[in-house]
């Protein structure tokens, strides 16, 4: 933290303030450089928004030459007060991957400002995610707390749309200093809350009721074609050596309703993940898939390894593709509602980048969610063809497939 006030009249002693800045952070840590945040300081928005997207721009262009990113923080006593503001400085320095938000709650508590709505319009934007708490006094004073410590903040439900919205950034604990310098602060008790508390709040927001299926060293309850697969630095690889499809599966269990969360990684070539599906052998595997493959491609929901002349080849080949809800129903009939713009709900997924991803199955639905975003639902009421419970698997098409798994993780419903 540390960026100056913006001042036109400071501006070149600004200016060397924030390249001792970025300096520092190359000092702390050269391959990965800590992101730089601050506040902008008080006045009117009004009348200093032009001023603030001047020298932002200035030392947003200096940091990202050095390969650092900047962070702005909205705060309830200063100029800029609400996401939007900050919103709208980056915008106007079309500076997306180079300026973000800061966002911390305990700057619009008691506000009448909607939790969920403000997350929701500021986490696009967001590099940086505070935590504190506050407390609001008798008299109407808002005070600072160390995050947790009040219980004035829904943290978890905060953190939990982060996540569910593809968020890996910095996760900091504030430590005000109207906590600091408070009589009797103990720095090494306040260290030890944070981490009690912010464990607290990490496991309740996102892992509660979630069991890991793998387990990050080996292919221990998997079973794959010798050759294909392997563990490197805790992901599981395709090794692209396969010239045919091939399933690595999941052997301790065919769970019914679940939620499947994991994190993705797509490179060359064409994969997926099967749910809900049956084993033919051989490592072949027969049901329900979610397409991993270029981002034309994403959103996909199909049915593996249908013969070409199935008579229900045409509904099931193709259940449902981006930004689709598709009903199934008990003769195989189907019916496609387009949700949502096919390629802006593309557009969230990443290619030759780690992803994340959610498939939920309960009862006949089955939705499937990349780094946050719906993109695809199919309720199959097919009475031949849905299916309750099935292996849990992971496809190598063969030809050079090139992808990655990590952190997967089950919660059964």
């Amino acid at each position: 933290m540390g960026l100056p006030f913006p001042d036109e009249k400071k501006q070149a002693e600004n200016n060397a303030r924030v390249e001792k800045l970025i300096e520092l952070a190359l000092d702390l840590s050269p391959g990965e450089p800590p992101i730089i945040q601050s506040v902008l300081g008080g006045g009117k928005w009004e009348e200093k928004k032009y001023l603030f997207r001047d020298c932002l721009g200035v030392w947003t262009e200096m940091a990202s030459l050095a390969g650092v990113k900047l962070a702005i923080k909205p705060h309830r006593g200063h100029a800029m007060t609400l996401p939007k503001e900050g919103i709208w400085l980056i915008e106007q320095l079309n500076a997306k991957d180079k300026l973000s938000l800061v966002y911390d709650q305990s700057h619009y508590a008691w506000r009448d400002l909607d939790v969920s709505a403000t997350v929701a319009e500021a986490l696009p934007y967001t590099g940086y995610l505070v935590m504190k708490d506050v407390v609001r006094s008798d008299d109407g004073k808002v005070r600072f707390a160390l995050p947790g410590a009040a219980g004035t903040i829904p943290h978890a439900e905060i953190l939990r749309q982060f996540i569910e919205a593809g968020y890996r950034g910095e996760i900091c604990a504030e430590v005000s200093s109207q906590v600091w310098k408070q009589d009797g602060y103990d720095p090494a008790e306040a260290t030890r809350a944070c981490f009690t508390n912010l464990s607290q709040i990490v496991s309740d927001a996102s892992e509660e009721g979630f069991t890991p299926i793998f387990n990050g060293k080996d292919l221990s309850d998997w079973d794959g074609k010798p050759g294909c697969w392997e563990v490197r630095d805790g992901e599981i690889w395709c090794t692209g050596v396969a010239k045919e499809k091939n399933w690595l599966i999941w052997r301790k269990d065919q769970p019914a309703d679940f939620v499947l969360r994991l994190d993705f990684r797509w490179d060359k070539g064409n994969s997926g993940v099967q749910v809900r599906s049956d084993d033919l052998g051989e490592w072949q595997i027969f049901g329900y898939q979610v397409e991993v493959a270029s981002q034309e491609k994403m959103g996909l929901w199909h049915h593996s390894l249908l013969e070409k002349d199935h008579p229900k080849k045409k509904e099931r080949h193709l259940m449902a593709t981006a930004g689709q809800e598709t009903t199934l129903a008990a003769d195989g009939s189907k019916a496609v509602e387009q949700l949502h713009d096919p390629k802006a709900t593309q557009a969230n997924f990443k290619e030759h980048a780690w992803n994340t991803m959610e498939i939920i199955a309960q009862g006949p639905k089955l939705t499937q969610k990349i780094n946050g975003t719906t993109y695809a639902t199919v309720i199959d009421n097919d009475s031949e063809m849905s299916r309750k419970k099935g292996f849990i698997a992971l496809q190598d098409h063969g030809k050079g497939c090139i992808v990655a798994f990590r952190d997967l993780r089950l919660k059964k419903l």
